[in-house]
This record gives C-alpha cells, sequence and structure tokens, in this order.
C-alpha cells in the first residue's frame, strides 16, 4: 500500500470502547512514519463523544458520527471512504459488520486498491458444552491457528451445532470478505485483562462481570466443577497484536498476513481454569472486606445465568467452556507480548477495586 500516491484511510470502530480505545491510543503514538501522519477516523455515537475525542487527540483524530450499530447506511457511507477498517464494535453483530465490508467494496470497485478489514472475534466460538453436553471435544483439545483449519472447524460448529451469534457473524466476514475482494483478518481472543488506555471504558466484560456477581451474591461461585480451561491476553498485549498487523499493511502491503479462510488468528498469552479465576476472585474480594470467606461455592447453569446476562449459552461458554489456543500465526509474524502471570493474577485486585470505585 505504501506505493500509492493516497495514504491509505484508517477506520476504527468500537473507539469509546475497552479494545478499540487501546487500539487506538496505540495506533496514535505508534512511531511508524505512516501513522504518524496518519488521521485515524473512529464512527461513534453522539457529539459528545465526538468532542472528547477531539478535544485528546486534536487533528489525528477524524470522529464520524453516526445513530447505533443498527445505523448500517451510515456505515456502509463510512467505510467506502476507507481503506483499512479496524472492527472491535460487538463481535455479535453481523449486520454492521457486513456493512463495513459492503463499503470497503465499494471503496475497492472506486480505487482498484486492496481493501482490509481487521475483524475482532472470541475463542468461546471454540468453546466446548462441559456442563449441557450439547458438543464435547476430546480432553485437553487445543487449537492451534497454523496448522489447523479453524474456519473449517467453526463452519462444522455452524452447521451441527447451530448458530452462535459470535460466530455467525465472523463466518459471515470472512465468507463476504472472499465474495466482495476485501482482504479480511479475524483477531480471535480468549479473555481480555488489564486497564485499557483509552478515553472512554478502561475495564473489560468478563472478570470485573464475575466480580460483581460475587459482591452482589456475597459469596463467590463457579459453574460446575470449574475445571474448564480457557486463554487471557493483556489488553496491551493485544493492541500490539493490532498495531502489528496495521502497520504489515501499510508499511509493507499487507505481506506474509493470513486472509479469507486462513485469516483466523489467536492472541492467547497465558492460560486458566475458570475455579482459578472464582478463586482468585474470591480471595480479592475477601481481602477487600467485601466478603466473609474465601470458599467458591459451586452453582448451576440457570443460576449463574441469572448472574451473568441471563443466558445460559454465553454462561456455559464463557464462564465454564474449554476453549486453549496456540497463538502460533502471531508469534511468526512478530508479536512479542510481555505481559504474563504477574499481571494476570494482578488482575483480580484490580477489578475488585476498580468495581468497587465506581460503586462509590
Amino acid at each position: 500500500m505504501t506505493s500509492t500516491s493516497e495514504s491509505p484511510k484508517i477506520l476504527l470502530t468500537g473507539a469509546t470502547g475497552y479494545i478499540g480505545g487501546t487500539v487506538l491510543s496505540y495506533l496514535l503514538n505508534s512511531s511508524s512514519p505512516d501513522l504518524k501522519t496518519a488521521t485515524i477516523s473512529c464512527l461513534i455515537r453522539g457529539p459528545d463523544r465526538a468532542a472528547k475525542l477531539t478535544a485528546a487527540y486534536g487533528t489525528r483524530v477524524n470522529p464520524i458520527i453516526y445513530k447505533d450499530l443498527d445505523d448500517v447506511e451510515a456505515t456502509v457511507a463510512a467505510a467506502s471512504q476507507h481503506d483499512i477498517v479496524i472492527n472491535t464494535t460487538n463481535g455479535y453483530h453481523a449486520a454492521s459488520a457486513q456493512a463495513l465490508l459492503r463499503g470497503l467494496g465499494q471503496r475497492k470497485a472506486t480505487t482498484g486498491r486492496d481493501v482490509w478489514m481487521v475483524h475482532t472475534s472470541g475463542t468461546s466460538n471454540l468453546g466446548d458444552r462441559p456442563i449441557t453436553k450439547k458438543w464435547m471435544e476430546p480432553e485437553g483439545r487445543e487449537f492451534n491457528d497454523a496448522t489447523d483449519d479453524i474456519y473449517g472447524y467453526e463452519k462444522e460448529r455452524e452447521e451441527k451445532e447451530g448458530p452462535y451469534a459470535q460466530r455467525t457473524t465472523e463466518m459471515g466476514v470472512v465468507d463476504t470478505g472472499l465474495e466482495l475482494g476485501v482482504k479480511t483478518l479475524v483477531i480471535m481472543s480468549p479473555t481480555i485483562y488489564g486497564f485499557g488506555t483509552g478515553l472512554f471504558n478502561k475495564t473489560s466484560i468478563q472478570i470485573p462481570s464475575f466480580v460483581r456477581a460475587v459482591l452482589q451474591y456475597q459469596r463467590a461461585v463457579v459453574l460446575g466443577d470449574g475445571k474448564g480451561v480457557w486463554d487471557h491476553v493483556h489488553v496491551e498485549d493485544l493492541a500490539e497484536l493490532y498495531l502489528l498487523v496495521v502497520r504489515r499493511i501499510l508499511e509493507q502491503g499487507g505481506e506474509g498476513l493470513p486472509t479469507g479462510k486462513k485469516g483466523i488468528i489467536f492472541s492467547a498469552n497465558g492460560r486458566h481454569s475458570w475455579l482459578e479465576v472464582s478463586q482468585g476472585i474470591a480471595d480479592a474480594c475477601y481481602e477487600a472486606g467485601q466478603i466473609t470467606d474465601r470458599q467458591v461455592h459451586p452453582v448451576g447453569i440457570e443460576d449463574m445465568a441469572k448472574l451473568f446476562m441471563g443466558d445460559e449459552d454465553i454462561a456455559e461458554l464463557g464462564l465454564a467452556s474449554n476453549s486453549r489456543t496456540v497463538s502460533s500465526v502471531a508469534r511468526a509474524l512478530g508479536w512479542k507480548p510481555t505481559r504474563g502471570e504477574e499481571a494476570w493474577k494482578r488482575e483480580f485486585r484490580d477489578a475488585v477495586e476498580a468495581v468497587l470505585e465506581k460503586r462509590s
């Protein structure tokens, strides 16, 4: 892309969110010459948010205001003016993802240049169903993005198990990208933790939601036996991966980046069991004087769903399943995450403090 006379234009969705805000700060603070001179367009809701972005970042950002994720017309129009879209909004919202792709397709037709969509998804797409037994995997199964056909596996799950909104959206991104000639790369993340560096939402969903449930319930809980194993990644390490991908597109035309059916990559940099998470939160809440003992109590799926968004499928996939991934592709591209076990263990105390601070 560096061979064109006009610098590629970048559109970021989710700039007011946890992932997107952190990614934006990393793009703007990058030492890359291509990014130092770039203006990042941000598709956001509301003039108040636009004003806050402009006050902080000045002309480095170009806020584009739309109604919401369902504002398909405005989304298509915005994407059609850009060469690279980084989509960090709700991975369960298929219509907005399709709108971005349609806009990029228009851009390609107009300019004749390559266009890219970097899409955010999650590893619950791969999770088994150990509570309901609706989908079981061999014990200890691990997915490697360099050697396994992740696209094929997800397609099979969709056909045999039925749709799961985040997975359905991701499959639609890959398929529509191929149809329209849009190069797509999906970054599929596990549990994301740590404080974000954006202007708006600085905390994740999974761990703080768990903390709020414990404080409400006044005791620590775990779904089933808590033996399910997942991975995790610090939000700043994740932002480094997005930055690496964008720089590769800007500086080398995307050379070496997998796309389409092969372009589904992982971002894991650590592993945990759900019992470990529950115990870590129990200890942090107890030490903060918020619960009377450190014991973790098993609960059934109905009770857990009541504490977490009321959806039994999401509770099982996001709080009890097994989803082990190996981030071979990212590391081969040069990704070097630096926040390890110490940062992960500190997360429980930090999450409790953050939730309590919001309450006060």
